[in-house]
């Protein structure tokens, strides 16, 4: 029997093995998908497009992108720039050449080309010259007359999409350019030019490579003799060459008689004095007013390169902004220095009004006709173009204002270095170029403090707005850059009670101290003798014992329980111990009839006139009847006075 049960123990050990084998063993690796396999809409979607990029079109996606990333994007492998390069080696010879266009040069291949597909050539984001217009002003290219490669809508016609060795992209010079499409040989163009061979000149010279408002693409401003086509004035007869013998400004003074007397001046443009009026000016055509090469601006930065740099600041003023530095400048001669077109605070007038500058009371500079001490008349890091930060702008004038205001008190507008918060820094009608007077000045900023006083008892200096009686309006070493410290400031008014005090016995704290303010409000306040609080809770706010015993004795005196205190007391001096107002019986009289029979009968017959009142009772409060001490003598307490009175 149990020989037959072996063989069924071995199937189960045999068994359980074989499922250990299997509940152990690794699940085979799992494969990453690739991205079409999600993103078959987004395929299909580009694969609908003419032209797809072939990473796209082989759905090689991890080509350009890492298989990992954030949800709502995914990661480039590389910048932009090593990425395309990366299949496009042959495109990097691009970036070897003279002109570079800017989206080549930023790195950033997307701005024209979209990366996935496009319904274009080459991937280009727009059709045919639409592109371009992203970027460039599509007016200047729909004007009257126009190029005809314009309406052929092919801007590659004339140059290079990516970079060249020629200017403004162009795949060759100007000439050989236009010499794909102009034979300058044929009689046809030779005509159209006066009879002239044209081919020795530059096309641009005359006319306009894009657009024009002129017939034959002529730029928008033209010299006269090419205007009324009398080429001759300048250049031999027709069929001659085009090479002018005479040069320089001579040449040009032939005809511009006028302007030769003009320039004739103490300050002449070194273009001008050297006769080089072609620095400047076409002599033929020109988009630009006045004929000249470039914009206002642009033609001077030609020679000007340096300041130009100096330009890059946060301020520039507004001519400079605007490139207009005819606006102040003439371009030829002047008889003042910088060729300025007027001199001093005159050429500032022409832009500026002048009704800020000319009230009562002028600052120096404005006076001196002299704006660029202060100011920079083309850019400046600082706000109205200032030559240095506010405040230290003010100090290069100001030195011994400067050291007065390194104090440990400063006014918020020096500690801020915003003088002008409180001064004109051209001209006033108040005096010190305040631009306020001074009342107003001040609550501009401190209206609060004034609101807060409206309708009460108001300190004199403050209601009339005379803040500098007792403030520096600029520093000081006293706290609120007080003039002087404590009662020191207010004794330069209130000079009596000063004296007065001097020559007292007894003397209030506060008063010793010259504490004046913690009694009364600086300002003002809605209590008579602007004190800080009601009179009874003014006093206890320091008193403390007596405010302890008037919270806990039911009897009270009554001038204490109405806080009434100067009934009793003076307020600052006294020759009179308490600070009383006056000694023994004579101070209790003021309110009770010491010498009314009432008043003695109740102090038992004797005549209390010459008595000290407080040798009995409490002067505020008391837990007695009558306000009677605490402890008392015992034929006091029995009413036997005559035990010891006679």
């Amino acid at each position: 029997m149990k020989n037959r049960r072996l063989p069924l123990y071995f199937l189960l050990i045999a068994g359980l093995a074989a499922w250990a084998v299997v509940s152990c063993a690794h699940k085979p690796a799992r494969f990453a998908k690739r991205c079409v396999e999600c993103h078959q809409e987004k395929i299909a979607a580009f694969k609908d497009n003419k032209v797809v990029h072939s990473p796209v079109s082989e759905g090689t996606c991890e080509s350009c992108h890492r298989p990992h990333g954030i949800i709502g994007g995914v990661y480039l492998k590389t910048d932009e720039k090593k990425l395309c390069y990366k299949c496009h080696e042959d495109s990097m010879k691009m970036m070897e050449k003279k002109h570079i266009h800017a989206p080549v040069k930023d790195e950033k291949c997307v701005s024209c080309h979209n990366p996935h597909a496009s319904m274009n050539k080459n991937l280009l984001k727009g059709k045919d010259y639409e592109l371009c217009f992203i970027c460039h002003n599509k007016e200047l290219f729909e004007r009257k007359t126009r190029h005809k490669p314009l309406f052929d809508k092919e801007c590659i016609f004339c140059h290079k999409p990516h970079s060249s060795d020629h200017e403004n992209l162009l795949f060759d010079s100007v000439n050989n350019v236009c010499a794909e499409c102009h034979n300058f040989k044929d009689k046809g163009f030779i005509k159209g030019h006066s009879g002239y061979d044209a081919s020795g000149a530059s096309c641009v010279s005359c006319h306009a490579s894009h657009s024009s408002n002129n017939d034959k693409l002529l730029r928008n401003f033209i010299h006269k003799p090419l205007d009324k086509n009398q080429c001759n004035d300048c250049h031999g007869a027709p069929g001659a060459s085009l090479k002018i013998e005479e040069k320089g400004a001579e040449f040009c003074y032939k005809c511009h008689k006028e302007a030769e007397k003009a320039f004739v001046k103490n300050h002449i443009h070194s273009p001008v004095s050297k006769g080089n009026c072609l620095d400047c000016h076409s002599p033929h055509s020109t988009d630009y007013k006045g004929v000249t090469l470039l914009p206002d601006g642009e033609i001077c930065y030609k020679c000007h390169k340096e300041t130009k740099d100096n330009f890059a600041k946060k301020h520039i003023h507004k001519p400079i902004e605007e490139k207009q530095c005819t606006s102040c400048h003439d371009p030829h001669s002047s008889g003042n220095k910088y060729i300025l077109k007027a001199k001093g605070t005159a050429l500032c007038y022409n832009c500026h009004n002048n009704s800020d500058f000319i009230k009562s009371n002028v600052h120096a500079p404005v006076k001196a006709d002299t704006c660029i001490v202060c100011h920079n008349p083309h850019a400046s890091d600082n706000k109205f173009e200032l030559n240095y930060p506010e405040i230290e702008q003010c100090y290069t004038c100001h030195q011994k204002e400067k050291k007065l205001f390194d104090r440990v008190s400063v006014h918020t507008p020096i500690r801020r270095g915003n003088c002008s918060v409180c001064h004109s820094p051209h001209s006033s009608a108040g005096e010190n170029l305040l631009v306020q007077r001074e009342r107003d000045l001040c609550f501009k900023c401190h209206q609060q403090m004034l609101d807060e006083v409206k309708g009460e008892v108001v300190h004199q200096p403050f209601g009339k707005g005379e803040c500098q009686t007792c403030h520096n309006a600029h520093a000081g070493n006293n706290r609120f850059h007080l003039i002087k410290v404590g009662g020191e400031n207010c004794y330069r008014c209130h000079n009596r009670l000063s004296v007065a005090g001097k020559g007292s016995a007894y003397l209030h704290m506060p008063f010793k101290e010259e504490d004046c303010i913690s009694c009364h409000n600086p300002h003002g306040s809605k209590i008579k003798g602007q004190l800080n609080r009601p009179l009874g809770n003014l006093c206890l706010s320091c008193h403390n014992d007596v405010a302890s015993r008037l919270d806990k004795e039911e009897l009270k005196h009554a001038p204490a329980e109405d806080g009434k205190c100067l009934e009793c007391h003076k307020p600052h001096y006294a020759e009179i111990e308490y600070m009383l107002v006056a000694d023994g019986a004579k101070l209790c009289s003021k309110c009770h009839a010491t010498e009314s029979p009432l008043i003695t009968k109740s102090h038992n017959g004797i005549p209390i006139t010459k008595a000290n009142c407080s040798g009995c009772h409490e002067s505020h409060s008391a837990i007695n009847k009558g306000l009677l001490r605490p402890i008392m003598h015992t034929p006091f307490a029995d009413r036997e006075c005559k035990r010891c009175h006679e």
